[in-house]
């Protein structure tokens, strides 16, 4: 198993482990179909896009085992989402029923989104852990926490010490393994599923976990 970086073959590959490790939270907003898996691989398609170097998968055997994407600046994402007419193109795909949603699965998306923006608006811009799956079949084995140190050898290489991540409480295994690379919670934010854990790396924390 080797750690490389995604390359555009990879990305349907990637984007069915989304949909495979967060099936309860995409099935939330609506039934996963072929429909609303376009749309997920259109997101990272757009994701590989913007933070391509920092895109990495785990690979076996030319199959895909898991996927992270590490953001080095949140800004480029929304950018990019303009510049590159990934926005109205989306928008477009929505309206004509490309992607398989109704209008209320699309009301609670962009509501969950626009709780999101006011979060990422009221905190200190830092890079973070944007994605991280791994396929069921290989979860086990070791190799989300490769990716996670790749991920982070990434953006220490460039010059980045504060990374955050956001988890939910009830993952237990999740936990573990971030406090296990220095991660520690300084705080909460809420969506419409829940609470999230907002976690940052310890080295961008001075006493009694406060930001440094």
């Amino acid at each position: 198993m080797k750690i490389i970086l995604a390359q555009p073959r990879h990305i349907k590959m990637a984007a069915e482990i989304f949909c495979l490790a967060f099936e309860q939270s995409i099935t939330f907003f609506t039934p996963i179909s072929r429909k609303v898996k376009t749309a997920i691989e259109d997101i990272f398609y757009l994701l590989h896009r913007a933070f391509g170097q920092g895109f990495f998968v785990a690979v076996e055997n030319d199959k895909l085992c898991g996927y992270v994407i590490m953001a080095d600046g949140i800004k480029r994402l929304w950018i990019k989402t303009i510049t590159s007419g990934f926005l109205i193109k989306a928008i477009l795909s929505a309206a004509s029923g490309k992607y398989g949603l109704t209008p209320s699965a699309l009301y609670k998306i962009v509501k969950n989104k626009l709780l999101y923006f006011r979060f990422e608006m009221t905190t200190e811009p830092s890079a973070q852990v944007l994605s991280i799956a791994v396929h069921p079949e290989h979860q086990g084995r070791g190799i989300g926490q490769k990716l996670l140190s790749k991920g982070i050898e990434h953006l220490e290489a460039l010059g980045i010490r504060r990374i955050k991540l956001e988890v939910r409480p009830n993952n237990i295994s999740a936990l573990k393994i971030y406090e296990k690379f220095g991660f520690r919670t300084v705080g909460e934010a809420e969506d419409l599923q829940g609470k999230w854990l907002i976690m940052m790396r310890k080295d961008c924390l001075g006493e009694n976990n406060m930001l440094i």
